[in-house]
């Protein structure tokens, strides 16, 4: 009776956090699209249209239905798309809860895990937009806690559902494919005593292959011709090279600087050193260092400490995580493999495989979270061993710490930067014009407002990435200059050699003559600044690096700032 007791007080308070830690996301998320890839997300899960490879077709059809009760309104489609995320980043926190208290039955220092993993960097940043990053990790937290419960209980449904997430899970992203070894750890052993072993492997593959499915939708949907249909993966040869993502370069995993553009960027990280011990001292000092590492002491150290210097204090989350590996290896060590394998292979062992080039367009610390995960069981088993009254409450300085350190630059309840930016792109373009974009941020948000909120519809967006320039090009001289021709910030900052002497600026974009004539004409410029452009940022806003940036083209094309931020 007692046991029993236990653990419906214990599903109680993993309810509590997660409907806490959801209310944080939810007052906390974007209103609208963010940058990179969420604008794609959030218009081909409304529209159902086919996103880049290697697709999300489970998160998809989920969000789908998130943004269905929007009933009709536009503007309540991506607040409903984030939501999403808010309420995968919550669960998430309720099933870490969970996972500690198997791992270790102590509940406050499961609280402690819990909250410390809800207010660190890369898992409120995930779950605050429409990300396939918050669903993939809601999955491998309850696949890593049906393990642990299925080995305590011998309860063979819960290995038929943690083989269907399994499957559901490539649906969402490859990552959770990362779980498997810590897994096989924890159920092999216990599986291998079992006398009906035979009989649950066909059933678990079975259910495996049915949380595939989802997957049926790629081909079905590009077939019928989506407003966003990437790859075109309507055929069997097409669509089995979208799965296996063939139109992006393949790192190998030797040499470390594979990429010869990069040549420039290796000096500061090798000394100037070549070949073999070059290349481990770039793997060491970039790769595991600064894009492994680093990430590793923002989500539990701080990014607060990049504007202050270090501060000692806000060390204690990672402390306690280091005392909880060291205690754990020693009260366990089957269980402490299977957080060991999640921690190496969702970080250290994924970094060497990723073998990140010198240097990427974006901070890429979402693609270790399923580490960071691990470090957060970490925290709870080192909680665990602190068994000084006073000292437990102290604890509670960890995740208060991460919060308030995070909380500004995580808060975007308030951020109308992204939508501003991308709107007048689109504002800065005469009608029915033909706009030329290069990257994700000049792209996706643009389509978010075309297809769901429906903004200039008129003009077409032409991604060079996508389509190929002579593609682009081609459709440039098909219009023989009938529609005025726009190009990117982007575009014009990497080719606009290739209309050298022929680029007007008009508000965000540059329009592309027919000639040299009017180049210096400010009067298309001064129209587009007075009767188009639109601003809605605020003083106190916070401004991320990819908005920052923007604003400073902006700037330097027109000699100002938005109107609201000279407040």
């Amino acid at each position: 009776m007692r046991g029993h007791l236990q653990q419906v007080s214990s599903k109680l308070v993993a309810a509590l956090l997660a409907l806490f830690a959801t209310a944080v996301y939810l007052l906390t998320m974007d209103r609208s699209a963010s940058w990179w890839d969420c604008g794609e997300f959030i218009a081909t899960s409304h529209l159902l249209g086919v996103g880049h490879p290697p697709g999300a077709p489970f998160y998809q059809l989920v969000a789908h239905c998130f943004t269905l009760l929007s009933f009709g309104h536009p503007m309540l489609v991506a607040p409903l798309s984030n939501a999403l995320s808010a309420l995968c980043g919550g669960l998430t926190v309720g099933v870490l809860y969970l996972t500690v208290v198997e791992l270790c039955q102590h509940r406050f220092a499961a609280v402690i895990a819990a909250l410390c993993y809800l207010f660190c960097d890369t898992a409120w940043f995930s779950a605050v937009e429409s990300e396939v990053y918050a669903m993939a990790m809601l999955l491998c937290s309850l696949e890593v806690w049906l393990a642990l419960r299925w080995r305590r209980t011998r309860n063979h449904r819960l290995l038929l559902l943690l083989s269907l997430l399994l499957g559901l899970g490539l649906c969402v992203h490859l990552m959770t494919l990362l779980t498997l070894p810590a897994l096989l750890v924890v159920i092999l052993p216990t599986l291998m005593r079992c006398r009906r072993w035979a009989r649950v492997l066909p059933l678990a593959a079975l259910f495996f292959v049915l949380g595939l499915t989802p997957y049926a939708i790629v081909p079905l949907r590009a077939a019928a011709k989506p407003a966003i249909n990437e790859g075109n993966p309507a055929t069997v040869e097409a669509f089995a090279s979208y799965v296996k993502r063939d139109q992006y370069p393949k790192a190998p995993l030797y040499p470390r600087m594979w990429r010869e553009r990069d040549s420039a960027n290796y000096h500061p990280w090798t000394f100037g050193t070549e070949g073999v011990v070059g290349n481990v001292l770039y793997t060491v000092n970039y790769q595991l260092g600064y894009m492994y590492g680093r990430y590793l002491m923002y989500n539990f150290i701080g990014r607060e400490n990049l504007k202050h210097g270090i501060v000692v204090v806000f060390i204690v989350p990672f402390l306690l995580g280091v005392w909880g590996l060291l205690r754990h290896c020693r009260r366990s060590r089957a269980d402490f493999w299977a957080v060991m394998l999640l921690f190496l292979f969702g970080g250290v062992l994924l970094n060497l495989y990723l073998n990140h080039p010198c240097y990427e367009p974006r901070e890429r610390d979402y693609a270790y979270i399923l580490s960071f995960y691990a470090f957060a069981l970490w925290i709870g088993l080192g909680a665990s061993h602190i068994n000084h009254p006073r000292w437990r409450w102290l604890l509670l300085l960890a995740p208060l710490l991460l919060a308030v350190g995070n909380w500004s630059d995580h808060d975007r309840h308030r951020c109308h930067a992204v939508h501003d930016i991308s709107l007048n792109h689109l504002q800065s373009c005469d009608p029915d014009a033909i706009l030329i974009t290069l990257g994700d941020n000049d792209t996706f948000p643009l389509w978010y407002l075309q297809l769901v909120e429906q903004r200039r519809t008129d003009v077409s967006v032409h991604n060079v990435n996508l389509e190929g320039y002579h593609a682009v090009k081609q459709a440039i001289e098909e219009n023989q200059w009938q529609r005025p021709v726009y190009v990117s910030q982007y575009f014009y900052e990497r080719y606009g050699y290739l209309f050298e002497g022929r680029l007007r600026c008009e508000g965000f974009c540059w329009r592309v003559l027919p000639d040299a004539e009017g180049v210096d004409d400010p009067v298309p410029l001064q129209r587009h600044l007075r009767d188009s452009i639109e601003w809605n940022i605020t003083p106190g806003e916070y401004l991320d690096d990819v908005s920052r940036r923007f604003l400073a083209d902006w700037r330097r094309n027109t000699g100002s700032l938005p109107p609201s931020m000279l407040n």
